[in-house]
């Protein structure tokens, strides 16, 4: 049966495709879909907002996790943005136990936290505000890190709480970056605004 049918559309398909929609028809549709006439525009975005929002939305969740929860330890900034870079040596044998593969993430990406977080505190004497700013970020996201790494022994889920611990470093980057990427654009325009002034003397 479904032979004859298939025969009969391949013989008949000129028919088929003559005919189209009217234009009332499709006027009715974009009336009924609320377009009202407008065109639609589709909006696109490259990797780095995708990830810029979705480090937000991640940010929001964990200070919302915290106000909630009220876990958030209170310590000098300074000293509490460096989060697993002080690991003791049984976190460490730990971590090679569950999955050498991630204990090599997890240094890695402390690696790279520190070296991210002596190039932030270079502006703490320009300007320590927006330096404090920024530690308050950094410092959510190391607090949900510490309290991570803190359930990680007792845990049966060992592996998954790791993933866990290397996505937050993940986000720690990506937040240390863009704060990175912030004090860059202020030195840009403190300097294009130095050199209008010296040039308009």
């Amino acid at each position: 049966m479904s032979a004859q049918l298939d025969d009969f559309i391949r013989n008949n398909r000129d028919e088929f495709d003559n005919d189209e929609p009217s234009a009332e028809l499709w006027n009715k549709i974009d009336q009924r879909l609320g377009a009202g006439g407008r065109k639609s525009r589709l909006v696109s975005m490259n990797r780095t907002r995708w990830m810029a929002a979705a480090s937000v939305i991640v940010l929001i969740g964990f200070a919302t996790y915290f106000m909630i929860n009220k876990t958030s330890t209170k310590a000098d900034p300074v000293v509490a943005i460096l989060p697993a870079v002080n690991d003791s040596i049984a976190d460490k044998k730990l971590l090679n136990e569950i999955n050498p593969a991630y204990a090599k993430e997890v240094y890695h990406f402390t690696q790279l936290i520190e070296i991210k977080q002596d190039e932030l505190k270079q502006i703490a004497k320009e300007d320590p505000e927006l330096y404090k700013e920024f530690v308050k970020d950094i410092d959510q996201l190391d607090s949900s890190y510490n309290l991570l790494k803190r359930e990680l022994p007792a845990n049966p889920n060992r592996e998954q709480l790791l993933e866990a611990m290397i996505r937050n470093l993940q986000v720690q980057m990506d937040l240390l970056n863009q704060q990175l990427q912030v004090i860059q654009q202020i030195k840009q325009s403190k300097n294009k605004s130095d050199e209008s002034n010296s040039k308009s003397i």
